[in-house]
């Protein structure tokens, strides 16, 4: 009695789930019968715009200094002096480190005195030589000791250049005992305090950093520099003058105006891709060197393109694409082909022409070759106008 019991409910059960289902599939045809025959789908649109647009190519730069001199002396001593102050601006010229100058002040005392005993041995060789050519005249002495007082000037005057060199060294000496600032720009702090000694050549004193321009260094592909090329990008560039196409830089929120003015001679051997330097001003050292920032290289000038909002644009496995209105308004599928993208829009080259109508809501329930009831997608009025 009790397995017939259990047999009977299961059969009352799968005859109430049947009818449920009859009347969900009734009432699903009725609503979609509503939806395509009698009410058309209501959508929004918006027309394709013609809009003026820059092309820009960014890139991730590193950022360098202008000038970058490690300081050091020419010639050995002790340290005397630092006349500046750490992290001061200095010119070109100006006066930074002394060595005690002593010892070179004694070699060029004694190059100088050198170089006036050598022309006086020239002015005593060169009036024998003018008495022994008036004996050779009168036969007096033989031709053997004309030469040999000959020779003896000859000596003398390349003794003279011997010693003026050596005065010329000793001078270049004493005057580096004074080392000056080779650029202008912002010196570090003295490495070396005075009395140590300095090696010449070796001992780094301080370093100077130029950075009144930096210099941004960025690599780009194969892919850009055929671009450009074909562009004539390259052929604006003067690398002598400095001068080059224009170009932006973001640092934060800070936006700099600059040009490009230089690209390397060769690919690199490992990245396959060209290195390029654009010029940014700096005069009021907002920027430091190492920094890493943002540039933007202009590919292409102002000019009019077609765009459409990037959020309706959908995407399938195959391409980009849109829905379309046509004039009956029927659904049309549109495959697109498409540009870069601008701010909130994307530039558009083929797949709609301008006046066409385009869906922008209601994009979820508009298939193609459905009939729809279309009507503009005008923006709401914010608050703030509503105010006004």
């Amino acid at each position: 009695m009790k397995m017939k019991y259990m047999i009977l409910r299961s059969k009352d059960i799968g005859i109430i789930m049947a009818a449920c289902f009859c009347a969900l599939f009734a009432g699903c045809q009725k609503k979609e019968a509503a939806g395509t025959a009698g009410m058309p789908i209501p959508v929004k649109y918006v027309e394709p715009q013609k809009t003026n647009v820059e092309f820009w190519d960014e890139y991730t730069a590193r950022l360098e200094a202008l000038a970058y001199v490690e300081l050091r002396s020419r010639v050995e001593g002790y340290l005397e002096k630092v006349l500046f102050t750490e992290g001061q601006y200095v010119k070109k010229g100006d006066l930074l480190f002394v060595i005690d100058p002593r010892p070179y002040q004694a070699a060029f005392d004694s190059a100088k005195a050198s170089v006036r005993e050598v022309e006086a041995r020239l002015s005593l060789a060169e009036s024998n030589l003018a008495r022994g050519k008036e004996l050779l005249d009168s036969k007096a002495i033989s031709k053997e000791t004309y030469d040999t007082r000959y020779s003896e000037k000859m000596s003398a005057q390349a003794a003279l250049l011997n010693a003026k060199a050596r005065l010329r060294e000793a001078e270049l000496n004493l005057e580096f005992t004074e080392i000056r600032a080779p650029i202008s720009g912002r010196v570090s702090e003295a490495l070396v305090d005075p009395g140590n000694l300095i090696s010449a050549n070796s001992t780094l004193l301080t370093t100077i950093v130029d950075d009144s321009i930096v210099q941004a260094y960025f690599e780009i592909s194969e892919r850009d520099i055929l671009d450009y090329r074909q562009k004539k990008l390259f052929d604006k560039i003067n690398i002598k003058e400095r001068k080059g196409p224009p170009v932006k830089m973001k640092i934060g929120s800070a936006v700099y105006d600059g040009s490009l003015t230089y690209y390397d001679n060769r690919l690199g051997s490992e990245t396959s891709s060209l290195t390029m330097r654009a010029d940014f001003d700096n005069s009021n050292r907002y920027i430091s060197s190492g920094m890493f920032a943002k540039v933007e290289v202009q590919s292409m000038p102002s000019h009019e393109e077609m765009t459409l909002p990037e959020a309706i644009i959908g995407t399938d496995l195959v391409e980009r694409y849109v829905l379309v209105v046509n004039k009956d308004d029927v659904v049309e599928y549109r495959p697109l082909k498409i540009g870069k993208l601008i701010g909130k829009d994307r530039v558009v080259y083929e797949g709609v022409k301008p006046g066409e109508r385009v869906i922008s809501k209601g994009i979820q329930r508009a298939v193609s070759g459905v009939k729809v009831s279309p009507s503009p997608d005008v923006p709401e009025p914010s608050e703030n106008a509503e105010a006004k």
